[in-house]
């Protein structure tokens, strides 16, 4: 399937930044910040493994509403809106159209990225049940595996409070008819507990024909011993978006709210369930996950028309993580050993028509054995090398083709050598390369158009990165420099229409953030990310195209931030984020003379707290910009888009039972 069956449908028609404080400190004290990049919670600053944490306040004050507005406001994340719902695309360091396939998402360790060119079903997961985000930029795939090139991003949820009981509920609404109810409850004991969050969200959007209803639910049990815990963590969802299309630039001057393709729609239901279980043996510990997750989609395209199609899929993964962490001191070091065993299953069935053919049936094992050793000396130097082998297996097969048949069997490696070198007082430098793999998805290797199966091979990727940081009580600063170079990275080609393997292309940039305290109840930051993503050989329709931009990558994007406690119950947020001008998609060629407009939007929320009131009014692109994240070179010369929506208007009110 070229891209998606969705995405075809609408286009026709750090390494260790700044952290936020989880729980109040004394004044100028650095709360230690507790991570799980490395597999296992550990304070962030102990290993020179790159990664932001998004905290629980730092949700609670955001203006965002869903969680890909929480990520764009970090250096070197761009977010895409192509269908009008929450499930926005997310891209790490500037992968474009194919950014989802190059971020590897996480939810509690278990991967939730899609093995076809789909966006992360981000909708699924209430705000209200996150208790944090940490953003790894640049490779993970030793920890990790496929799909990790440009980052990972892992969704960390809340687990039931100990020896709490209480709840909340809340409601809002908002412009466009939008309308939110949440609500959750928390009922724990000493060692066991048991933690829900529910959620519903429906609007009629800022486009005709965009009308969203979204379902979801997020359920915690906890069991803690003496010498470990028991986890159970649950979810599911149903929703069903309306899909207006791209429209024209001719459309967008008349009526930029327009639909294109009245009619379409795509509606999904999904769950998933994630038993883990932890282990102390001494200094060491034990862990592993057991999960499961499942996905139905029933989509209609060109309702309107006499070329309308169905399309129906499923999608099921079952997933196994053991591994291990012994910490251990040898010749006046400190040493951490992180070993474990990744296996994964996932299948997949899709099917199409009347005009549409092609029912594909295909399939994904791997399984996978990872170590990675960090030693911290004596002057806090701490140096941190992996290694990953992984076996995978992928093929796709049609019924109603017997020719349509095809399957491959890899062996693929990562590695990385990361060190974090203390410069005195509060600076430090650090530095990595290493390497990474994506392995091409069901859309990659099928198309639903033609019912034919092309397995491509998989892309890899050799990174470099350099940075230095400073941090003084919550203050902190991170300037970074990184340069990927990727081997057989898939694309789409927009000449043949189908997705291939690229001769040799490039990613690098400069990475700066900053966030500061001036004064007390006052919060600053600001961020600045300058991308190149470049062709370094190849031609596309038999026409060169080493030294032209990749699409869909903005060569300077930049945010700010502020903060102010302006009374003792009353704070005011506001967010503002500039993205620069960038190729449309499908312009490979760079052809077309002219880029995606470059747009400023601002945000703000203004919150009152009682003891057991919270009260948010706020305002999304307050400027009421006419943009649009998302265009496409249709090569007559002009292009289509998916406008944006303008100024939107929210209001809460959350009650908390205690």
């Amino acid at each position: 399937m070229e891209r998606s069956h969705i995405a075809a449908a609408v286009c026709c028609a750090l390494a260790i930044p700044g952290h936020a404080a989880d729980a109040p400190v004394p004044a100028g004290a650095l709360a230690p910040v507790v991570v799980t990049a490395t597999r296992f919670p550990d304070v962030a600053r102990q290993f020179p493994i790159g990664v932001t944490v998004i905290t629980e306040a730092d949700i609670r004050n955001s203006t965002a509403i869903t969680v890909p507005e929480l990520l764009r406001m970090l250096p070197g994340v761009q977010t895409r809106d192509l269908s009008g719902s929450p499930n926005q695309q997310v891209d790490l360091r500037g992968f474009g159209i194919f950014g989802d396939q190059n971020t590897l998402v996480l939810l509690d360790g278990q991967r939730i990225s899609e093995n076809e060119q789909l966006t992360v079903n981000w909708s699924s997961i209430p705000l209200d049940a996150i208790e944090r985000i940490e953003v790894m930029r640049g490779s993970g795939s030793v920890l990790y595996g496929a799909g990790t090139t440009g980052g990972t991003i892992n969704i960390i949820t809340k687990n039931p409070a100990a020896n709490t009981r209480g709840g909340f509920a809340e409601g809002g609404i908002g412009s466009y008819r939008t309308r939110e109810l949440r609500a959750g409850a928390n009922i724990a004991g000493e060692r066991t507990g048991l933690r829900l969050t529910v959620a519903h969200r429906e609007s009629d959007n800022y486009r005709d024909n965009n009308k969203l209803r979204i379902d979801s639910a997020q359920l915690d049990w906890r069991y803690t011993g003496d010498r470990g815990a028991l986890t159970l963590k649950g979810g599911a969802d149903d929703q069903r978006t309306e899909l207006p299309g791209s429209i024209s630039e001719a459309q967008i001057a008349v009526n930029r709210r327009q639909a294109a393709t009245p009619g379409d729609f795509s509606a999904m239901h999904g769950g998933y369930l994630n038993l883990g279980g932890t282990l102390s043996l001494g200094d060491g510990e034990l862990a592993a996950n057991l999960s499961w997750r499942e996905k139905d989609t029933d989509s209609s395209f060109f309702v309107a028309t006499p070329f309308r199609n169905n399309i129906q899929t499923q999608s099921r993964q079952w997933l196994f993580t053991p591994r291990t962490k012994l910490p251990y001191r040898f010749g006046g070091m400190d040493h951490t050993l992180v070993a474990g065993i990744d296996v994964e299953d996932w299948d997949f069935e899709g099917n199409a028509g009347p005009s549409i053919v092609g029912r594909p049936q295909a399939t994904q094992r791997s399984d996978a054995l990872y170590a990675q050793h960090t030693t911290t000396f004596a002057g806090g130097t701490a140096v941190a090398a992996g290694v990953r082998g992984q076996r995978v297996t992928y093929g796709v097969a049609d019924p109603l083709n017997a020719a349509a048949r095809a399957e491959l069997k890899r062996n693929l490696d990562a590695y990385e050598l990361a060190v974090r070198q203390p410069l005195g007082g509060i600076w430090a430098a650090y530095g990595k390369i290493g390497s990474s793999f994506r392995v091409p998805n069901v859309n990659d290797n099928y198309s639903l158009f033609t019912a034919t199966v092309t397995l491509l091979e998989p892309q890899t990727a050799r990174d470099r990165e350099l940075g230095l940081e400073a941090v003084r009580g919550s203050s902190r600063y991170r300037l970074a420099l990184y340069d990927i170079d990727l081997e057989n990275e898939i694309v789409f080609d927009p000449v043949t229409f189908t997705n291939r393997n690229l001769p040799p292309t490039r990613r690098r940039g400069v990475e700066a953030e900053a966030r500061w305290q001036p004064a007390a109840g006052v919060d600053l930051s600001a961020s600045y990310t300058y991308a190149e993503a470049e062709f370094r050989a190849g031609s596309f329709g038999g026409i060169a195209t080493a030294g032209n931009d990749v699409p869909l990558v903005p060569r300077h994007a930049a945010s700010l931030g502020a903060g102010w406690k302006f009374m003792p119950r009353a704070r005011l947020d506001a967010a503002l984020r500039y993205t620069g001008e960038q190729r449309y998609d499908g312009d490979e060629l760079n052809a077309f003379d002219r880029k995606m407009p470059a747009y400023t939007v601002v945000d703000l929320k203004l919150a009152y707290d009682q003891p057991d009131w919270r009260f948010t009014a706020g305002v999304q692109n307050l400027f009421n910009k006419a943009y649009y994240s998302y265009g496409v070179y249709t090569g007559f010369p002009t292009y289509s888009a998916l406008p944006a929506p303008e100024r939107m208007v929210f209001v809460t009110a959350r009650y908390t039972f205690r």
